[in-house]
C-alpha cells in the first residue's frame, strides 16, 4: 500500500517543489560492514542505488533522523555515527540541505521495508554500480575528504 501511495503522490509533490522551491532538509548514511558500503534502491523513483536516508522531520535533529532511517528502512540500529559533512541539492527543485554520516555496523544482516525500499546489497567502494544517485557522489566527497 505505501509503495502505491509513494509512486501516485510523488509526480504531485515533484509539481509543488518546483513551483514553491522549499527549503527541506535530509540525511544520507554511508553504513560500514567489513569494509564495504550498504546501499539501496527504493521502491519509487527510477530505482537508482543510492544510500539509506531520507527527510529531517520538525524538530528532529539530523542525528536523529540518520538512525531513525537506517531502522526504518534497512532494520538497522546505528550506535556511533560521524558527521561527514552537508551538501546543497536543488536536483528536485527544492532546497535541500542533504547532512551526511558514517558508521559502522557489526553485523551484515539487515532487514529492508519492502514498501520504501526495493533492494539492498553491500558493495566495496569500487564496486559502486553506475547505475546511481547523484547523492551518491556528493556524499562520497564529504566522505573522501575526511579520509575514512
Amino acid at each position: 500500500m505505501k509503495r502505491f501511495f509513494y509512486k501516485i503522490i510523488n509526480p504531485f509533490r515533484s509539481f509543488y517543489w518546483r513551483i514553491f522551491k522549499p527549503k527541506t532538509f535530509g540525511v544520507k548514511i554511508f553504513i560500514e560492514y567489513d569494509g564495504k558500503f550498504l546501499f539501496i534502491r527504493n521502491s519509487y523513483g527510477v530505482g537508482h542505488w543510492t544510500l539509506p536516508g531520507g527527510g529531517v522531520k520538525r524538530k528532529e535533529a539530523p542525528k536523529d533522523c540518520a538512525k531513525r532511517e537506517t531502522k526504518e528502512e534497512v532494520g538497522i540500529v546505528l550506535q556511533d555515527l560521524i558527521y561527514l559533512g552537508k551538501y546543497l541539492s536543488t536536483r528536485q527543485y527544492k532546497l535541500d540541505t542533504v547532512y551526511c554520516f558514517y558508521s559502522k555496523t557489526n553485523a551484515a544482516n539487515f532487514n529492508i521495508d519492502e514498501d520504501e525500499v526495493a533492494e539492498a546489497k553491500w558493495f566495496s567502494l569500487s564496486e559502486i554500480p553506475q547505475f546511481k544517485s547523484a547523492a551518491v557522489e556528493e556524499a562520497l566527497n564529504l566522505y573522501k575528504k575526511l579520509n575514512m
